[in-house]
């Protein structure tokens, strides 16, 4: 099974990111210090309907030179720029297929030569209504349709308050988008009678990831009342929404939420329903609707390549403990009662290592995992709760061959049909976290970006180098391959004259001497959060790939005559490295390794390259004492005039060291 590990899954990935970024991250800013990314602050939607034609329009800045919004169910293009175009608005329109099931969906605004972060907002099958200046005004009410979306902000200290008229016995469901969609609003909702008298409150739901919804049946006919504000009452542009009103059904999340197509799914509090046609590895959307409606409610579950395996109660103890088979890669289970303990019993038929990795805020869970690995005689081998996030990852040998147990419960005993997890089991296969320190990458036209990522492996030896998929056209990436006592490595992508396309592509390491064997998916780990300097909310989620885009061309590219060379001991090898240069960067460049504290392979040196006009000579020497393998190089040229510097990489090198026999 291809597993995905998003957020700080474990401490010393963490640590070796922070100090790995000190050159990594100079490295990338430099490269990709060019491309002016747009940022967003808010999107507000008109049409953003299955079969309809949307209209989006993006706060934000640098919103110039647009060329495309990116989505998962199509791109939606940028609208001619009005009489006083501005960098800080940006309107796109296009269709929305009508096969597009309502939910949650990424987003990113693509430009020239910038990239976005990826943003989130609601397609949704309610009507739009615009949100009216006068429902800051608790009275009169803004009254509403008893079926629409409604999208905008709060400002401080500002309620927004809207009216419903509804016919006695006649049932309203309120529901709002905040926090999943990334805002900085933690919502509140509020209903009132007609007499003004509240009769429904919710703040957080479990389930909701700091969202809430509501349902009432109204006593009698009238104008019931419905304010939405912030928790603390905050407001600004970044305290945005999308509030639903109708009578749809409330859903919450599903069980499992990670499962393969073909496979069945409940929506939490509603109906069971079957996966089908979606691929794996993605996040997608699943909708309901009652019988009495026509409007659709709708969470989020994630595709994978197999179906979980399911817990069964009771299964409270070692005795009633449910057996786990040998080719079981994942688990789904629910805290059904208060201090619930889920137990699971696995056998060893020898030696084995074992890894468990949860998933449950990454997918709107609001479980928080302990794990804990016992022997059959009650000894207990290991316990882990947060592994540097808030999910739990299980890492340890088993012994000898017998039957083992793992108990599974949630860390303050909270129990209900939201509270479920996600197990992801390697045993025989071992397990490999790799993850990039960015969500999306500029390359320019004609030349080589490079990526930080790093590694964290549990029971997995030997190389490991990395593939690709859904690169845009005209964009390659260089093999890397990482020694297992490499904790962080360079990825090098280029893209060629022809390049100019854009889409989120997935990366998978794997191992170098066994191409059939597992792949582990290269994920997107956000930075560790800066007390001192907090930024924009972000909800944790599993993460399927970065964003590829291609951009103008650098002040200067780098490519090497070859990427792959063979020596032997007491020997040396000429590399030609040639240069193309853009507008008069016409300096010499000093090629040489990307991180001079990462040695080089025991015995192998590198004289310093100085490329002067087109082209330049590297040199690779290889002492009697060289060791045989196979390696990868890292090397970038640096241009400096005046007071700027400019830094650019070369393709990965991989070098293979063989014994003075040939051998």
């Amino acid at each position: 099974m291809l597993s995905y590990a998003v957020r700080f899954l474990w401490s010393e990935t963490c640590q070796t990111m922070r100090l790995f970024l000190g050159f990594a991250v100079r490295i990338f800013v430099v490269v990709h210090a060019v491309a002016q990314d747009p940022t967003i602050d808010r999107a507000e939607t008109t049409g953003l309907r299955p079969g309809e034609s949307a209209e989006v329009r993006v706060h934000g800045t640098n919103l110039k030179s647009l060329q495309t919004m990116w989505t998962t169910f199509g791109e939606l293009k940028p609208a001619p720029p009005g009489e006083n175009p501005n960098d800080k608005l940006a309107v796109f329109t296009g269709p929305v297929p009508a096969a597009t099931v309502p939910g949650i969906y990424p987003y990113r605004v693509v430009a020239a030569n910038g990239c976005s972060s990826t943003h989130f907002f609601v397609v949704d099958d309610l009507p739009n209504v615009g949100l009216a200046a006068a429902s800051e005004t608790p009275l009169p009410l803004t009254e509403v349709p008893t079926a629409c979306c409604i999208q905008g902000y709060v400002n401080a200290i500002k309620p927004r308050y809207f009216g419903a008229k509804l016919g006695a016995g006649q049932k309203l469901s309120v529901e709002v988008y905040g926090r999943r969609l990334n805002s900085a609003m933690d919502p509140v909702l509020k209903i009132t009678s007609p007499a003004g008298t509240e009769i429904a409150f919710s703040d957080d739901q479990p389930g909701l990831s700091g969202d809430t919804q509501l349902q009432v049946t109204a006593d009698t006919a009238g104008v019931y009342g419905i304010e939405l504000h912030d928790v603390q009452y905050a407001g600004s542009g970044k305290h945005y929404f999308h509030l639903r009103i109708g009578s749809f059904p409330l859903v919450s999340g599903t069980y499992p939420r990670m499962t393969q197509a073909g496979a069945n799914l409940d929506l939490i509090g509603q109906t069971t329903m079957t996966v089908r046609g979606v691929p794996p590895y993605q996040l997608f959307s699943v909708a309901a609707k009652n019988s009495d409606n026509q409007n659709s409610g709708f969470a989020s579950a994630w595709s994978a390549n197999v179906a979980p395996l399911m817990e069964v109660e009771p299964n409270n103890d070692q005795k009633t403990a449910t057996v786990v088979p040998a080719e079981a890669m994942a688990i789904a289970g629910r805290f059904s009662a208060v201090n619930d303990v889920d137990w699971f019993k696995v056998t060893a038929d020898a030696r084995q290592h074992v890894c468990l990795t949860t998933h449950t805020r990454d997918l709107g869970s609001p479980a928080d995992v302990v794990l804990q690995l016992w022997k059959a005689d009650g000894s207990r081998i290991a316990e882990v709760d947060d592994t540097g996030s808030t999910d739990a990852q299980l890492a340890a040998t088993l012994p000898e061959p017998g039957d083992y147990f793992v108990a599974v419960r949630e860390l303050s005993g909270l129990a209900g049909a939201d509270w479920t997890y996600d197990l992801e089991i390697q045993r025989s296969t071992g397990r490999a976290d790799v993850a990039f320190a960015t969500d999306h990458v500029v390359l320019p036209k004609e030349g080589t970006l490079a990526v930080p990522l790093t590694v964290k492996r549990s029971g997995v030896g030997g190389l490991l180098t990395i593939v690709a998929e859904g690169l845009p056209v005209g964009v390659t990436v260089f093999p890397l391959l990482l020694s297992d006592r490499q904790k962080s490595g360079i990825l090098t992508l280029h893209a060629d004259a022809s390049s100019g396309a854009w889409g989120e592509a997935r990366f998978f390491a794997h191992s170098a001497d066994n191409p059939d064997g597992p792949s582990f998916p290269v994920v997107y780990q956000s930075a560790p959060p800066d007390a001192k300097k907090p930024g924009a909310f972000r909800l944790p989620r599993i993460s399927p790939g970065i964003f590829v885009s291609v951009g103008t061309a650098a002040a200067f590219s780098l490519t090497a005559d070859q990427h792959s060379i063979t020596m032997t001991p007491s020997s040396e090898h000429t590399v030609t490295i040639n240069v193309k240069r853009t507008g008069d960067w016409k300096e010499p460049i000093a090629v040489a390794p990307t991180n001079p504290k990462d040695p080089l392979p025991a015995g192998v040196t590198l004289a310093e390259a100085k490329v002067e006009g087109d082209s330049g000579k590297l040199t690779i020497k290889a002492s009697d004492k060289a060791k045989p393998g196979r390696y990868s190089l890292t090397l970038q040229g640096t241009l400096k005039r005046d007071k700027t510097t400019i830094i650019q990489p070369l393709g990965t090198l991989i070098l293979e060291v063989r014994a003075a026999d040939g051998s």
